[in-house]
C-alpha cells in the first residue's frame, strides 16, 4: 500500500504544527514563570512585552493569578469589575483597557 505525497506532505505539516504550538506553550509557562517569581511584572506584561508571541497569547486571568497576593478569585474580582471577560488574551485587550487594569491592579494590592 503506497502512500500519496499529499498525505507525506499533510502530516509533516500536521507534526510541524505540533511541534510549534509545544513551543509556543513551553515558552508561556516560562512567562509564568518570570511573572511569578517577580522579574516581570503586570506593566511588563501588559505593556512591554505585549507584543511578543507568547506573552500576547497568554490568557488575561493566567498572569494575574500567578502574580504573588492575587490568587484565582482576586485576578477574576478585579478582572469583573472592569467587565473583562475570563477568555480574554492579553493580545486582545485595548489600550484604555490595559490601562484601568494597571491603575485598578495597583490600587487593589
Amino acid at each position: 500500500m503506497a502512500t500519496s505525497y499529499l498525505s507525506e506532505s499533510v502530516e509533516v505539516d500536521r507534526k510541524s504544527a505540533i511541534a510549534g504550538a509545544y513551543s509556543l506553550r513551553i515558552e508561556m509557562s516560562r512567562v509564568l514563570l518570570e511573572i511569578a517569581s517577580g522579574k516581570l511584572d503586570l506593566h511588563d506584561v501588559l505593556i512591554k512585552n505585549a507584543d511578543h508571541a507568547p506573552t500576547k497569547h497568554l490568557y488575561l486571568v493566567k498572569a494575574l493569578e500567578v502574580i504573588g497576593n492575587v490568587g484565582k478569585v482576586k485576578a477574576r474580582r478585579l478582572m469583573a469589575e472592569l467587565e473583562i471577560t475570563e477568555k480574554r488574551r492579553i493580545e486582545s485587550l485595548s489600550a484604555i483597557e490595559r490601562q484601568a487594569l494597571l491603575d485598578k491592579f495597583e490600587a487593589a494590592i
